[in-house]
């Protein structure tokens, strides 16, 4: 597989292009990468590009566009996940797998179990990038700020489902809308509070249970996604 590089639509011209100073860096002296290599381009907004470097002038890296693929990467559902906020390196961990998996969007909660009440925006739409460019997804999944999970269960939501510890269904016995987008909540390490379960059954969200062990939140994340995918896309 070709090493893939973000392409701001600014630097595509027909079928020529032209990568950024930092995109080129990583090709010529970090791939080494030059005449005649294929490589494969991601714009963020759902278009890939087959490419082949021409020449490299300036420290900036031009080649000629050989094909065009919409939604390269892309699934054919829409999943939006809502994760309750972990520790740095666990919840970067699930955002990754998270880009990885598909999802369209990523909406950090804050639960009443939740240790962790802050994230570092900038630093997560990084790693999104990298894991979109790693498994050459041409849309880069959004980040949104923080909210309650009370705030964030105002807006009504035609299909949401929540991650629940205990609960009766599994995610393949539900029916799916695959026209409508799908909302996966996901609880903190210490589940979802009581008063939060409650407001979830109230609103008519729809539990599901990944088994019988209890999962570390990132590792329900993953779960969740695959299974998803394998049944659903």
């Amino acid at each position: 597989m070709s090493n893939a590089f973000f392409i701001s639509p600014d630097n595509v011209n027909g079928n020529s292009f032209s990568l950024d100073k930092r995109e080129s860096h990583h090709a010529f002296n970090v791939f080494r990468l030059g005449p005649g290599d294929v490589i494969s381009l991601l714009n963020g907004k759902g278009i890939g590009y087959k490419a082949i470097i021409e020449r490299i002038e300036g420290g900036i890296v031009h080649g000629r566009i050989e094909e065009l693929i919409d939604q390269m990467g892309e699934n054919s559902i829409e999943i939006i996940i809502a994760p309750a906020l972990l520790k740095r390196d666990r919840f970067e961990g699930l955002i990754e797998k998270a880009t990885e998996l598909g999802v369209k969007e990523i909406h950090p909660l804050v639960a009443e179990h939740c240790t962790k009440r802050t994230v570092n925006i900038e630093r997560c739409k990084k790693i999104i990038i990298a894991s979109a460019k790693q498994c050459q997804r041409s849309y880069f999944p959004v980040i949104k700020e923080p909210n309650t999970m009370v705030k964030w269960l105002n807006k009504p939501r035609e299909q949401c489902f929540a991650g629940v510890i205990g609960a009766k269904s599994r995610l393949k016995k539900f029916n799916y809308n695959k026209n409508l987008p799908i909302y996966i909540l996901i609880g903190p390490e210490g589940d979802f509070s009581v008063k939060e379960l409650d407001l979830l059954k109230e609103l008519g969200v729809k539990l599901f249970s990944l088994g019988n062990r209890k999962l570390r939140a990132e590792t329900a994340a993953q779960t969740t996604l695959s299974i998803l995918n394998e049944f659903l896309d």
